[in-house]
């Protein structure tokens, strides 16, 4: 039921009995619903064009147009809005049909007011979940636009913010000291000691081929010297000087007066700054001095802040990771819901439909038509009972709640007697088993689980592949580690171990139109199959990968795939093995 006046669902009514429309519209705006009636199908799409709808009830039995042939039509146009279908006349086919094309619930008439209400009720709540899978999906876009914007953004700020800095620093400390050569550098290197170097990252009055490349060693030098004491030296006649050699750049002053700063924040030196050359020829004085190290304090304070800012890119940048990552886990919640509740509503709403025909039958006359409807809803319970043991599989194994153990069986008679096992399946299929080099080996694994992980794959291979299509199975013996994929499995989790000296490789062919590559790493996801999930999605949960993956990590081992050769896919499955010891 909706519970705020401020967002209340509106419903289109469709049946062509006007006494049984007004009814349902009444029953609806009663229960708190905006509902409109029309009488046609016609009038139906002609509604749809203007208003837009959480839910559609339609008869099916109706004029030129039926409730199942608007069912079609409408799901052409909009694959989310659920459609009730409702109908006095309670046909096998016409249940078949409206499953088939995609309506999310059938009542049979006469109804009850609550029953009508509870159905729409919960379609209401699947339109929701659909439509916020929808917003998740384009707020994410547009939140990964914006986050890219920015990020692209901020990486030109912060590289151009240092380099403009530095490029103004020369340009500042040349029109104040009147000097012919200044230079900049910068601290590299991490902790004290003899890896620490200043590196030349701005000057003026040196050949530019020289910036970024030179580098002067912590305590060599002018520089170096400034930049281990952290005070500021003034020269007046560096020739005269003993302490420090003549510079590399020598030639390039005009005096021999020399002075240099460091950039000092807090209790560490980012750098220092060198001046040369007055361009009156005088020497430089402790006013200059004091200048530039005033100068130096406020390019220190400028260098820090904008490490600071970098630091907060990475930060930013690890939010948005987090933020992505938490973006595809809302989506993947969202994809479960939506896919447990399409899995879960097909049976159902056969078991529904079939049991609401068998009281109209005669028992007497229509004996094979109960025993059809009674197999059909066996069918139906035994594939949510099949639904609900794949979901407790995956999660025992991911809880560490399955038995297992580890030991030697042959190869070749484990491989061989499990495909013989599931012969039944395989029937119509020409299956090619190929064994290299592994007639003296053995799988360091759990029998079941091994038999388990083959019988998922080949139900995989089954399903989409043709049913009179070859399947091929070949086994391979590796000395080391052949090649596997990164999605493949946690490298962690991926070795040798105890008993195992090599690898054993199972591949599975099959025949069927392949997937596209950039979609492999994905179908071992759980819940996780390719095609929409309201349009094209094929049945199951996507469990079986996931299931297959999971039994892998547990044997150290991997699962992967890939597009085989002249067409199909092709599944690995790889193994810790060891060749048989010799009595």
């Amino acid at each position: 039921m909706p519970d705020s006046n401020n967002h209340i669902p509106s419903i289109l009514v469709v049946d062509d009995d006007k006494f049984f429309l007004r009814q349902m519209v009444d029953i609806l705006s009663d229960g708190s619903f905006k509902a409109q009636g029309v009488t046609s199908g016609e009038q139906a799409m002609e509604r749809l064009k203007d208003h837009k709808f959480q839910v559609i009830v339609t008869d099916v039995v109706m004029g030129d147009m039926s409730g199942i042939d608007l069912l079609r039509k409408v799901r052409m146009q909009d694959r989310l809005t659920p459609v009730i279908c409702v109908s006095g006349v309670r046909s096998f086919d016409n249940v078949v049909e409206m499953i088939r094309n995609g309506a999310s619930d059938f009542l049979p008439k006469p109804f009850k007011p609550e029953q009508l209400l509870s159905a729409v009720s919960s379609a209401v709540i699947d339109y929701e979940i659909a439509m916020e899978k929808e917003s998740i999906v384009a707020r994410s876009d547009k939140w990964n636009r914006e986050l890219l914007t920015l990020r692209m953004l901020g990486e030109a700020s912060s590289k151009e913010m240092l380099q403009s800095l530095f490029k103004r620093t020369i340009e500042a400390i040349s029109d104040t000291l009147q000097v012919e050569t200044a230079s900049l550098m910068v601290m590299e290197g991490e902790g004290e000691g003899e890896g620490e170097v200043l590196r030349l990252v701005e000057a003026m009055g040196l050949p530019k081929e020289v910036i970024g490349k030179v580098t002067v060693p912590l305590g060599k030098g002018i520089s170096g010297h400034v930049a281990q004491t952290g005070e500021p030296l003034l020269i007046n006649d560096i020739s005269k000087d003993e302490k420090f050699r003549p510079s590399t750049f020598k030639d390039q002053y005009s005096t021999q007066s020399a002075l240099c700063v460091p950039l000092v924040r807090g209790d560490r030196v980012l750098g220092v700054l060198n001046a040369n050359n007055k361009i009156s020829g005088e020497s430089f004085t402790e006013s200059d001095r004091d200048l530039l190290y005033t100068m130096a304090s406020q390019v220190a304070m400028s260098m820090d802040n904008a490490r600071l800012f970098l630091d907060l890119e990475e930060k930013a940048e690890a939010l948005r990771i987090a933020h992505e990552e938490l973006v595809r886990l809302d989506k993947d919640k969202t994809e479960l819901i939506l896919n447990l509740s399409h899995e879960l509503k097909t049976p159902l709403t056969s078991i529904i439909g079939f049991a609401s025909l068998i009281p109209t039958l005669d028992l007497e006359g229509e004996t094979d038509s109960l025993a059809e409807f009674i197999d059909r809803l066996e069918g139906s319970a035994t594939h949510l009972n099949y639904l609900v043991e794949r979901i407790l599989e995956l999660f025992r194994l991911e809880a560490g709640r399955v038995p297992w153990k580890l030991e030697p069986n042959s190869a070749k008679t484990l491989v061989e007697g499990t495909v013989h096992e599931f012969d039944g399946k395989l029937k119509e299929r020409d299956v090619s088993l190929i064994l290299e080099k592994v007639e003296d080996v053995e799988f360091i694994c759990d029998m079941r689980l091994f038999k388990r992980t083959m019988e998922l794959i080949l139900e995989n291979v089954l399903k989409f592949s043709p049913d009179d299509s070859p399947v091929q199975i070949n086994a391979f013996w590796h000395d080391s580690l052949p090649p596997v994929p990164d999605y493949a499995v946690d490298r962690e989790s991926l070795g040798l171990r105890g008993e195992m000296r090599g690898w054993i490789e199972l591949t599975i062919r099959d025949h069927g139109k392949g997937m596209r590559e950039k979609d492999i790493p994905h179908v071992f996801e759980k819940f996780r199959q390719l095609g929409d999930i309201l349009t094209e999605k094929p049945e199951g949960i996507g469990l079986g990968l996931s299931i297959a993956r999971a039994i892998m990590e547990r044997h150290h081992g991997a699962v992967w795939a890939d597009l085989a050769e002249g067409g199909g896919t092709r599944l690995h499955l790889l193994f810790g093995g060891r060749k048989k010891v010799e009595a």
